[in-house]
């Protein structure tokens, strides 16, 4: 890890090149992207970008506060305040998600994960990029959840994790893009924690009301009646042992 004193408070003087700034990040983002966190370093990015080593140092500590900066400033900004359709916002999010994974997302957030050398530069692209994200989709659901559109019950952050994980799976997957696949997704949510027939607000009653043993062939011990299977949740089923 390139290791340098970091840059102390600023003075009043002339503002940073703003040229200079977008190419440091600029190159950065490239080098990431093609050699890998490991493989580059402050002086590399200062070469491809044109610029002094000490220009680099000026605005970043070192390579993590560099890199874990730079993806920051290139990902979509987090929209502030109240949505009027947290659900609209959300198909929005996961499309921006998923064209900036595929530009890149995927060789950056292997390179950081593979890196042993600097697991803080993992913890900081946590801090800087995937935190906010986390916080703005959480958002987007409570309100959701506060306009009646999902269960008062309904788990948002397992909710949040499969509609991310949508498009990590897609992509390792290397399936293309379909239109619709955003709205779909977010759809399977609402579907399965929104209010309605089956769901604890549903005025009807339980998930699976108990019939009158009477009625229910499986009961009555009915014959020449297909037999209606029960409905259940994820069943823990054992393994087969390998022979």
């Amino acid at each position: 890890l390139d290791a340098e004193p970091g840059p102390g408070p600023r003075t009043p003087g002339r503002p940073r090149d703003q040229r200079a700034s977008r190419a440091i990040t600029k190159a950065a983002i490239r080098q990431l992207d093609d050699t890998g966190y490991s493989a580059m370093s402050m002086e590399s990015v200062a070469s491809e970008a044109g610029v002094a080593r000490a220009t680099v140092y000026r605005r970043y500590r070192d390579k993590a506060d560099l890199i874990t900066s730079a993806i920051a400033e290139h990902a979509a900004a987090i929209p502030s305040g109240s949505s009027e359709d947290p659900k609209a916002d959300l198909c929005r999010f996961l499309i921006d998600f998923d064209h900036r994974f595929a530009a890149w997302g995927m060789g950056v957030l292997g390179s950081l994960m593979t890196n042993r050398d600097d697991p803080g530069a993992l913890e900081l692209h946590r801090q800087r990029v995937i935190a906010p994200r986390l916080a703005y989709g959480r958002r987007l659901l409570e309100q959701a959840q506060a306009n009646g559109e999902l269960r008062p019950d309904a788990d948002l952050d397992l909710a949040f994790q499969m509609l991310s994980g949508s498009v990590f799976q897609r992509r390792v997957a290397g399936m293309v893009s379909t239109p619709g696949w955003a709205t779909r997704a977010v759809d399977a949510i609402w579907n399965g924690m929104g209010p309605g027939p089956g769901s604890d607000s549903d005025p009807g009653g339980g998930s699976d009301p108990d019939p009158d043993p009477g009625s229910d062939p499986v009961r009555a011990g009915g014959r020449g009646v297909q037999q209606r299977r029960p409905r259940s949740g994820c069943r823990r089923r054992p393994l087969p042992l390998r022979r």
